[in-house]
């Protein structure tokens, strides 16, 4: 018997492997396989009389029970043919063809190319095809840090974080710094630590052979604050020198150590007879106010600075990180980064902080939020408050902009908040309008409804929501600015409400020509270049300009027009023509890169219409339609005023 159960498992195992091949295989030709043995195999065989169960008995079945009072075991299918049936071919998978294969040959892979930024979050899969890498190395330092324009910044941080690099020529040698290493120190010097760090993170290779930029992301996140001295170690890594001795040194006394790594207590050593303090000492060139700060930061003297002309971004760090006060002298500083860092110490005497604050502000390194604190803490003398017509007369200063702000605050009664409101829209100058400073005049008209008894300031309120993007707010003052204040004033209006909002249905209340009537009427020379500049931003955005309209905006003295397309003087030659001929060709990498370098830092409101209005049509003729009407929309709010 044992024999036979051997047999009966042996067989099951055979039937099972042979089995499960052939459900994968289409069926052969021929009858069906059954997958179950038939009905009567089923049935328990009847027993022998003469025998006893079990007894030396062969059994019909292999698999059935030894046994008469054992249950039937599992019956693994029986490969029996059945001639009976007809080919079934139910069970054959149906496999779908083949696609074709495209093979294609990848380059290597560049490890500069990285970047945050993807598709259209970037500027596009391929941003930087047909320029070489030598002119993208050599144009990058170019690029603007201080522009007052959040249209210019944007797009610039967004070319810089994109992923893609340059190809280099064939035969080219390897570029004293890297693609990579260039993004990551631009980011950082236009006041863009977190994005630098971002990229930074992605190129751990190119950080490593740049000392350059690794200091500037350093430096940025030192201004910003507070600084990740775990990321700061971990670059300072491949790198050595006082610098980085410095940081680390910091990073000890703003976690409690000094030089053994033990918590400082009462009655420690002073700072002075730690070795790092002694080191740094005898370095040539060392930063000697950091190292005073430093003391005071290990419990050494208090410090009482009457002068601080040049702070490093270390000294500055360490002396926010004491809250100490810093001399009116710091506002000297020409860098917003380190004023920032003044502005956000909040040990600074409050006048020097709102100072502070606002010009770091207008180049976009400190947002509207952190400048309305600001503006709080500005201190008034008096009753300045109830005289802030007089003063804003005769002073245009950060205090003044501070001061209304905070009347505004307290003011109770709508005809006074108006009256303020009105107030701090006079007060803003046109690189102001589309940044932080704008900014918080806006959150202020926010407290107030576009009635009628607002009307006053409608023209300069539609103006300000324009620039700043706000498009749904501005139209309803520009709603009211039309049924109320039928002027010149609100004619300017037109060609900044038809790139915010796009050209109305037949053309609005004013329209093209009723525009131009109006804003023509007694117009001098500088009259009619301002509205010969709303046309080419008008035209650069897609609305028809006919002939006419030129005509009209030419000086009568002149006896050959400018044509519309001509290169303004003051622009660069060999930018303009890379602009035109990348933008013809629809790089668009080159395209940013150009018109970028050719708004520089005085922005959209400071370069000249026909350059933006160039600027903006390229940008648009490479799908960066976005970013083109922002800079369109910022210059058209200049030109508006």
């Amino acid at each position: 018997m044992f024999a036979v159960v051997s047999l009966g498992l042996v067989l099951t195992g055979a039937l099972a492997a042979a089995a499960t091949p052939a459900l994968a295989q289409a069926v052969p030709s021929g009858p069906p396989i059954r997958l179950f043995p038939p009905p009567d195999r089923l049935a328990a065989p009847e027993a022998d009389p003469g025998v006893q169960p079990g007894a030396g008995r062969v059994l019909d079945d292999p698999l059935a029970s030894p046994g008469p009072s054992a249950a039937p075991l599992p019956l693994t299918p029986i490969l029996t043919p059945a001639p009976d049936r007809s080919p079934s071919f139910d069970v054959v998978p149906t496999v779908a063809s083949p696609s074709a294969i495209a093979v294609e040959t990848l380059g290597p892979l560049d490890p500069d190319g990285a970047g945050p930024l993807a598709g259209a979050a970037g500027l596009g899969g391929d941003a930087w095809r047909g320029i070489p890498r030598a002119e993208v190395l050599a144009l990058l330092p170019e690029l603007p840090t201080l522009t007052p324009s959040p249209a210019v910044k944007e797009l610039q941080r967004r070319l810089l974080l994109s992923r893609g690099s340059p190809a280099a020529a064939p035969g080219e040698p390897e570029p004293a710094r890297r693609f990579g290493a260039l993004r990551v120190e631009k980011l950082a010097a236009m006041g863009d630590p977190r994005g630098a760090a971002d990229l930074a993170a992605l190129l751990p290779e190119a950080m490593t052979v740049d000392e350059a930029a690794a200091r500037a992301l350093t430096d940025a996140e030192l201004l910003a604050g507070p600084l990740d001295c775990a990321a700061a170690t971990e670059r300072a890594k491949p790198f050595s020198g006082p610098y980085w001795q410095r940081v680390e040194l910091f990073c000890r006394l703003r976690a409690g150590r000094i030089g053994g790594g033990m918590p400082t207590e009462a009655g420690a050593a002073p700072a002075g007879d730690d070795l790092a303090f002694d080191m740094l000492r005898e370095q040539p060139g060392g930063d000697a106010d950091f190292l005073r700060v430093a003391e005071a930061m290990a419990g050494g003297p208090t410090l009482r600075l009457r002068s601080l002309k040049d702070p490093s971004p270390l000294t500055l760090a360490a002396l926010r990180t004491l809250q100490a006060a810093l001399p009116p002298d710091v506002l000297s500083l020409t860098d917003p980064a380190r004023l920032a860092a003044v502005a956000s110490n909040s040990g600074t005497d409050p006048a020097t902080r709102v100072t502070a604050a606002e010009r770091a502000a207008v180049a976009l390194f400190l947002d509207s939020r952190r400048l309305a604190e600001a503006y709080r803490a500005a201190p008034a003398k008096g009753d300045e408050l109830l005289r802030l017509k007089d003063a804003a007369a005769r002073d245009r200063t950060a205090r003044t902009r501070a001061l209304v702000q905070q009347a505004m605050l307290a003011a109770m009664g709508g005809g006074r908040r108006v009256e303020l409101a009105g107030l701090a829209l006079e007060l803003l100058d046109p690189p102001m309008l589309g940044g932080p400073v704008g900014a918080v005049v806006a959150d202020m008209l926010d407290t107030l409804s576009p009635t009628p008894d607002a009307a006053a300031l409608a023209p300069a309120a539609a103006r300000l929501c324009f620039a700043l993007g706000r498009a749904d707010k501005g139209k309803r003052w520009y709603d009211l600015a039309l049924r109320s204040r039928p002027t010149a004033e609100v004619a300017r209006l037109w060609p900044l409400a038809v790139i915010a909002l796009g050209p109305p249905p037949g053309g609005g209340a004013l329209g093209l020509a009723g525009w131009l009537d109006e804003s023509l009427r007694g117009a001098d020379p500088e009259a009619r270049g301002r509205v010969a500049g709303q046309l080419a931003l008008l035209q650069a955005m897609g609305v028809a300009v006919p002939e006419e309209a030129w005509r009209k905006t030419a000086d009568p003295e002149e006896t050959a027009p400018t044509p519309t397309d001509a290169r303004p003087p003051t622009a660069d030659p060999a930018l303009w023509q890379r602009l035109v001929e990348a933008a013809a060709d629809r790089r668009v990498g080159e395209t940013a890169l150009a018109a970028l370098l050719l708004l520089g830092d005085a922005g959209p409101a400071g370069t000249p219409p026909a350059v933006v209005a160039r600027v903006v049509g390229a940008l648009r003729a490479v799908g960066l339609d976005s970013d083109a009407r922002a800079i369109a929309r910022e210059a058209a709010a200049a030109l508006a005023g």
